[in-house]
């Protein structure tokens, strides 16, 4: 069970993870069905698997004031957290249940981040395996807004996400530290090592690069770092790198000194080959990963990443380490005077998929 269509690679990292968890299992000989959570309703394949969905669920409701309202009307009666209740409110909701509980007769499910396991539980389906992207509640003490918190977000989804994370017959993280929080707080969880498809003759060029959707919170807050301190202590370094920003809102920076924003780019190809540096300033509570961090791997680029999101993956990957933004700026430094030299093809060459298929059939 996957979030999106797998094709929708716009949408963000979850279904980045999704595409290369599919390519993994069939690689590995496993018949594959996809069932969406968000529509369109509909039969079609990808990656040579049939992918169905129905109901038309809503993934994002922010900027709808009517869905909302209704949102919040439905917690104002229920337990539910927005996070459910943003899904659940929603009468494409029933029929998309109603889907999966038909795909899932005599078949082992796999769901992947909290909405396909929320659906499951909707469904009344067993699930062999459940990965989660991240720790929901993790995000919701350090991001939800003030109306949320004032409807009990912060109580509410550690409630659910507890209760549903008890459901799996077993929890996979796709973060190291994610693991260990879940095995403390809610179920036993094993951290899924994840697969990276090197890009044949890669272009590394001189700019340091951002990616991502700018107004999901902590990219939000990861642009607000990169353009404000990580940009002035680079200016009074006297480091003339130029920036390239890319992702679906990044296109409102255009004019900011020394820097490009493409906006939402119809590939991540043409955003990769335009730098040389990743960089992902994601301080503060840290859950999940980045999949930026993996996916510039694949375009043989090293990145700048917090400790936290280094130690998330794999502490001897291909990163430069920076804490804050005055260190964030000095590893720029160091790059852009060539300074430092960062093995990306012997990790990315280490990391074939092996280890996912491995892990991911010992438990089906």
């Amino acid at each position: 069970m996957t979030t999106y269509p797998l094709g929708r690679a716009e949408l963000g990292g979850s279904g980045w993870v999704d595409r290369r968890l599919v390519a993994v299992l069939r690689a590995a000989g496993v018949e594959v069905e996809v069932v969406c959570v968000t529509g369109p309703p509909g039969q079609w394949a990808e990656q040579e698997v049939v992918c169905r969905a129905d109901g038309d669920v809503p993934l994002e409701i922010r900027g709808d004031r009517a869905k909302l309202l209704r949102v919040a009307l439905g917690m104002a009666v229920t337990e539910q957290p927005y996070l459910s209740r943003k899904f659940t409110a929603f009468p494409g909701w029933r029929r998309a249940a109603a889907l999966l509980a038909e795909r899932a007769a005599g078949r082992r499910v796999v769901t992947s981040g909290w909405p396909g396991l929320l659906l499951a539980e909707a469904a009344g389906v067993p699930v062999a395996a459940h990965i989660a992207h991240n720790v929901e509640s993790t995000i919701a003490v350090e991001h939800s807004p003030r109306p949320l918190r004032l409807l009990g977000e912060t109580w509410r989804l550690p409630k659910a996400e507890r209760r549903l994370l008890r459901l799996p017959r077993n929890v996979f993280a796709l973060s190291r530290t994610d693991a260990e929080l879940i095995t403390r707080w809610a179920a036993p969880a094993t951290p899924l090592p994840l697969t990276v498809r090197p890009v044949p003759d890669p272009v590394a060029a001189q700019a340091v690069g951002f990616i991502g959707k700018a107004s999901w919170p902590p990219n939000e807050r990861a642009l607000a770092s990169l353009l404000g301190p990580v940009h002035e202590e680079l200016t009074r370094l006297a480091v003339d790198v130029k920036f390239v920003l890319a992702g679906s809102g990044t296109e409102v920076h255009q004019g900011h000194p020394r820097t490009t924003a493409l906006g939402r780019v119809a590939s991540e190809a043409e955003f990769y080959r335009q730098v040389g540096l990743v960089v992902v300033p994601r301080f503060g509570a840290s859950t999940g990963i980045s999949v930026k961090m993996l996916e510039a791997a694949e375009y043989g680029l090293p990145s700048v990443v917090p400790p936290q999101l280094a130690e998330a993956v794999d502490p001897a990957g291909p990163w430069l380490l920076a804490n804050g933004p005055a260190e964030t700026a000095a590893a720029i430094r160091r790059w852009h005077r060539g300074e430092v030299e960062v093995d990306v093809a012997a990790w990315t060459a280490a990391h074939d998929g092996t280890d996912t298929a491995r892990t991911l059939l010992a438990a089906l």
